[in-house]
C-alpha cells in the first residue's frame, strides 16, 4: 500500500491531480474539503459545524477534521493506496496521520508532493473556478484572500525544518500545464512503487 499527500495551497490543482491518479492507479482520493462540503450539503451537525469556518476562509480545528479523516481513512484498509488531498494542513495534523498509519496499516508516509505556484495565480484560479462550482469559499474575493493568508500563516511550512522528511517531498510547478505535472506525478509513483516492490 501507498500513503501520497498532495500539498499545497487553494487552487493549486491538487484534487485535480488526485482525480487523475485516483483514476490511473486506482487508488482512493480522500479529500477533506470534498468530505465536509458534502456534509454541507447533507446538513449533517459535522457539516452546519464546519460551514462556519469555511465560510470565513479559516481552517476547521484539527480534532474535527482528524477525527473525521481517521473514519474514512479505517474504510480502506484493503486499498492499493490512499491519496491525502488537502490534509494534512498543520504539524498536529501530521502527527495524527502518522499515529493512524503506523497503528492502523503499521505504515508511514510515502511521497508528499509539494505544489508551488505564484499568489496572484492562485486568486484567479479560484474566483474562476468559483464562478463554476458556486462553491461559496471560491466566489468572494476577501474570503479568498484569507484563505490564502491561512495557508501561509498555518499550512505553508509545515514540512520545514524537519529532516525527517526531506527525501519524502518532490516539489512541483503547479503553474505547468495538467498534463506536464500528471505525467511528471505518475512517472515519480511509478518509479517509488518499482523500488519499494523490489
Amino acid at each position: 500500500m501507498i500513503h501520497i499527500i498532495l500539498f499545497g495551497p487553494p487552487g493549486c490543482g491538487k484534487g485535480t491531480q488526485a482525480k487523475i491518479i485516483s483514476k490511473k492507479f486506482g487508488f482512493i482520493h480522500l479529500s477533506t474539503g470534498m468530505i465536509f462540503r458534502n456534509h454541507i450539503k447533507k446538513e449533517t451537525n459535522l457539516g452546519k459545524f464546519a460551514s462556519s469556518y469555511i465560510n470565513k476562509g479559516i481552517l476547521v480545528p484539527d480534532i474535527i477534521t482528524t477525527d473525521m479523516l481517521n473514519i474514512e481513512i479505517r474504510k480502506h484498509f484493503y486499498s492499493k493506496g490512499i491519496i491525502y488531498d488537502g490534509y494534512p494542513r498543520t504539524k498536529n495534523q501530521i502527527i495524527s496521520l502518522e499515529k493512524i498509519l503506523g497503528n492502523f496499516f503499521s505504515e508511514t508516509i510515502d511521497i508528499i508532493f509539494y505544489f508551488s505556484i505564484q499568489k496572484n495565480l492562485i486568486i484567479n484560479r479560484l474566483l474562476r473556478r468559483g464562478k463554476i462550482s458556486r462553491r461559496n469559499d471560491d466566489i468572494n474575493i476577501a474570503i479568498v484572500q484569507k484563505r490564502i493568508k491561512e495557508y501561509e500563516k498555518e499550512t505553508s511550512l509545515i514540512w520545514d525544518n524537519n529532516p525527517k522528511w526531506i527525501n519524502n517531498i518532490i516539489k512541483i510547478n503547479a503553474s505547468l500545464s495538467v498534463e506536464t505535472i500528471s505525467l511528471f506525478i505518475e512517472k515519480k509513483i511509478k518509479k517509488f512503487l518499482k523500488k519499494k516492490n523490489n
